[in-house]
């Protein structure tokens, strides 16, 4: 499938296809949760597709199209693509590396002949996840393609990637979808007033606000946030507040508070700012504006940085969640 805000990069491949300008290997570069995996799992099966459709998609019906759908297809191979995998896993890059034996077996694939498709495609999902030696191995295939045959690679990491790589791929990039399509989009997979919020939240990457609305993570967040406010009005206690949150990723909760910090940085500025990361706090925010030290808040801003970059270590969750509201804490309590 494609997404609404992905057809004129259907377009685009649509016509590589049919001028013979399609090349042996293709980069998808963008965001995560923008739906690079869709789009691309779509053209393959319309690559082999022996009856497309008349806006050139693939038929659903022929014998490829359920090989393709059965992922039984003998002509296509594919790494890391695991609908399973979640925005956690993917946040802390657990996703599994791809290893020089993997790459060497993708050699020998491509060098096979056919069995039933018009080309022999391989797909590597989040291709930054390739170590060294890996990658040096793909060279080999880079530079010297078989016949008929195409490389997909798919990553939101590009700059991870070794020049030789990308220089020897055609690069598509994939953009972040505008706010007013990906909010017609979520409003039609189900109706919830706090789409815009969530949308903020995912960076507006729409298939990470339906992952966090459909995963709860969206009501933690609203969670996290009111009992942030109650705890920086002595309304809260901090060992309660630590307890639970302490099943929610660590890196997840230092970037709310990042997204947080940088909303009042707004309001020191601006006494309505127009875009902020948490609409939905807006009233929270601006009762604490008058008691914040904006040097204080860029300090336990850096800290912040800091604390993400260690927040995958094996630490012990509720300190970690309590010294960053204590560090919170002493913002406010600077004099104004």
């Amino acid at each position: 499938m494609i997404y609404p805000w992905q057809s004129e990069n259907w377009h685009q491949a649509s016509r590589y296809l049919k001028n013979n300008r399609l090349a042996h290997a293709v980069l998808f570069s963008g965001p995560s949760a923008i739906g690079k995996l869709e789009f691309c799992l779509a053209f393959i099966q319309r690559l082999n597709c022996t009856n497309p459709t008349l806006d050139d998609h693939a038929c659903g019906e022929c014998k490829d199209c359920h090989l393709f759908a059965a992922r039984t297809h003998p002509d296509i191979r594919m790494l890391n693509v695991d609908e399973d995998v979640d925005q956690d896993k993917k946040a802390q890059n657990k996703v599994e590396q791809v290893k020089v034996d993997d790459i060497r077996d993708i050699n020998q694939f491509m060098t096979l002949s056919r069995q039933q498709g018009a080309y022999k495609i391989v797909c590597i999902n989040y291709a930054e996840s390739m170590n060294v030696n890996a990658a040096n191995a793909l060279l080999k295939t880079l530079e010297e393609p078989p016949q008929n045959s195409i490389l997909f690679l798919l990553s939101h990491r590009i700059d991870s990637l070794l020049p030789t790589i990308k220089s020897r791929c055609q690069m598509w990039k994939f953009n972040l979808p505008d706010e007013a399509q990906s909010l017609s989009w979520l409003g039609k997979q189900q109706n919830d007033n706090n789409w815009p919020a969530l949308l903020k939240v995912a960076g507006n990457r729409p298939l990470l606000a339906l992952e966090l609305h459909d995963s709860g993570l969206g009501e933690n967040r609203a969670d996290y946030y009111k009992d942030l406010g109650q705890f920086l009005l002595g309304k809260r206690n901090i060992t309660k507040i630590s307890v639970k949150h302490q099943d929610v990723l660590l890196e997840r909760l230092v970037m709310w508070q990042q997204a947080w910090c940088a909303d009042l940085v707004r309001y020191h500025y601006e006494d309505e700012p127009v875009t902020l990361e948490n609409p939905d706090i807006r009233r929270s925010l601006h009762s604490l504006v008058g008691r914040v030290d904006l040097h204080s808040l860029f300090r336990f801003m850096d800290k912040l940085i800091e604390l993400r970059r260690f927040s995958g270590a094996p630490l012990n969750k509720r300190l970690f969640i309590e010294d960053m509201l204590i560090r919170c804490q002493e913002v406010l309590e600077q004099p104004v």
